[in-house]
């Protein structure tokens, strides 16, 4: 197995893990998953939504944030957005959001794009 199989068989699994809620569990496979490979976007989304299912979402925030700065991750900016609306940070959430945005259009990814919309018409 090649390190890009591992690191998509770590994903998955964690996913799985947060599906069963078992946030725990599917924090470690999501470090695990980051200490390899930082820049992969989804480890950090990972670890955002196992903490914020364990309701620690300052801890979610902190996940996001680094997925921002290693992943430059327009989802992970998406989700930064939404826990800092949740803890009361409205600038802060704007913020996160016009980030994805603009790396959205940068990109020319139409998809991260068409879920800032949807985060900005029900934010």
């Amino acid at each position: 197995m090649d390190t890009a199989q591992a690191i998509d068989a770590l994903y998955t699994t964690g996913h799985w893990l947060l599906c069963q809620d078992r946030f725990e569990d599917a924090a470690e496979v999501f470090r695990a998953m980051a200490s390899v490979k930082p820049e992969d976007e989804r480890s950090w989304l990972g670890l955002g939504q196992a903490h914020e299912g364990a309701n620690q979402p300052v801890i979610a925030k902190e996940m996001y944030v680094t997925g921002v700065a290693l992943a430059r991750g327009g989802r992970c900016a998406i989700a930064l957005s939404r826990v800092l609306r949740d803890l009361g940070n409205d600038d802060g959430a704007a913020i996160a959001l016009d980030f994805a945005d603009s790396l959205a259009k940068d990109v020319g990814d139409d998809d991260l794009a068409a879920l800032v919309a949807y985060e900005q018409a029900h934010s």
